[in-house]
């Protein structure tokens, strides 16, 4: 069909961009753990974290002005998500990474990384549970490699060294509690961005980390202000793996699954071992070579691979007409539907009656109603379906969602919509 070829190139086109975004993300948090962090050995890691929060927060606080009327549409379902999300992706995570690896005092993370590896299938088993994301059989194969790659590239004699002091056993627990917590927030993040902005989620989550460990510094009593230095490493923090990590990896999440997301953030250990090799000069094994190449491919075709999306079947209800005015027909649904989607505009198909027809879904925050819409605009309809129950098979991102002005500028963008479906 003329034109299928090009709205598959923008539907993948949107994986990879939102899988690069996840790696920038993982790469900038490898420079955290090897060059970073080890500064600020000195301070307790609870303070370490609240004040890298504390920061980020200010730096992200202006969108949640800017966001401001979305903040109104959060349910109470989102709202622990978010809080999840601050509770053990911000505070409680990033407090027991950092305490696995000052236990180890930086000299050999082989356990706390070794332990890092278990986050995806803490992940996946929470997508299967909560998202209900589904997987093709390759995406298991894949997922194997990038996780058994994952662990060549963190050991040169393909074991882990346990020769770390007395306290690895400590080290590794914690290490073990960071990858629940990085891999239930990866799942919840999902959840919450399918109807959060993504910029207004990162801002809430580093406002209410902020929170959450300023009562626990408070609580311990460790409330003290770091030294000059450490204030410079905290405000690099901030700008790479930090704020504008989280902003990556919100923006790439947008985009991609739950289960995929926290395979593309394996490209951690790849970077550390390139960082250790740049900073520390320690020479990368043939084992370790091997994992990267493994665990690069196989994260490159989980990135081919389009997921499984459910159909969706509801009753038609009344919207604002903006199709009619164009001359063609679109069918209004209940947004509760869709609430296994991304927002974004899919291309799809629907059947009435015995005919088959292309359509486009569109499920977003319609900011001329002021609520989250989904919205079928149907190729060569020329009846009404208010009141019918109809159903609609997704086959794969077309596009993000846009903002409008004015009904007029939608009204537009609906008619530039209709021209690709023309085409098939």
């Amino acid at each position: 069909m003329p034109g299928e070829a090009g709205s598959g190139f923008a539907g993948k086109k949107l994986y990879f961009i939102g899988a690069l975004s996840i790696i920038t993300a993982a790469v900038l948090w490898s420079l955290d753990g090897v060059f970073l962090r080890p500064h600020l050995y000195s301070l307790p890691a609870s303070l370490v974290v609240f004040w890298e929060h504390l920061l980020g927060f200010i730096v992200l606080a202006p969108f949640l002005y800017v966001y401001r009327q979305e903040l109104k549409l959060i349910s109470n379902k989102q709202w622990l998500a978010v809080f999840w999300i601050a509770l053990f992706g911000g505070a409680l995570g990033t407090a027991f990474i950092t305490k696995a690896l000052f236990l180890t005092h930086f000299q050999d993370l082989s356990v706390v990384i070794l332990l890092q590896k278990l986050q995806p299938v803490f992940a996946i088993i929470l997508a299967i549970i909560f998202l209900r994301e589904k997987f093709r059989r390759k995406f298991y194969l894949w997922a194997g490699l990038a996780i058994i790659g994952g662990y060549f590239v963190t050991f040169k004699n393909l074991m882990p060294n346990f020769d770390t002091g007395d306290q690895t056993l400590l080290a590794a627990l914690f290490a073990l509690l960071a990858a629940f917590a990085f891999g239930s927030s990866t799942t919840f993040g999902k959840y919450a961005i399918r109807t959060i902005n993504y910029k207004l989620l990162a801002a809430l989550r580093f406002g209410l980390t902020t929170i959450i460990m300023f009562a626990v510094v408070m609580y311990l009593r460790i409330l003290t202000l770091p030294g000059n230095q450490q204030w410079l490493i905290l405000v690099i923090v901030v700008f790479s793996s930090g704020a504008l990590a989280m902003f990556l990896y919100y923006y790439g999440l947008k985009k991609v699954a739950a289960s995929q997301a926290t395979l593309y953030e394996l490209a951690w250990p790849v970077s550390a071992v390139v960082l250790d090799y740049i900073i520390n000069k320690n020479m990368l094994s043939w084992s370790q070579l091997l994992g990267a190449a493994v665990l690069v491919f196989a994260v490159y075709k989980i990135t081919t691979l389009q997921p499984v999306y459910r159909n969706i079947i509801g009753k038609v209800i009344v919207g604002q007409g903006l199709g009619q005015k164009l001359g063609f027909r679109t069918a209004n649904l209940d947004s509760e539907l869709a609430k296994d989607l991304t927002t974004g505009v899919y291309l799809a198909k629907t059947k009435i009656g015995n005919q088959t027809y292309h359509a486009l879904l569109h499920y977003g925050y319609n900011s001329l109603q002021n609520r989250m819409s989904l919205e079928l605009l149907i190729k060569n309809l020329d009846q009404d379906l208010y009141d019918q129950e109809i159903e609609v098979a997704i086959e794969y991102k077309f596009r993000e969602t846009k903002k409008f002005k004015n009904p007029d500028e939608a009204i537009k963008k609906i008619g530039e919509d209709y021209k690709m479906l023309e085409n098939l």
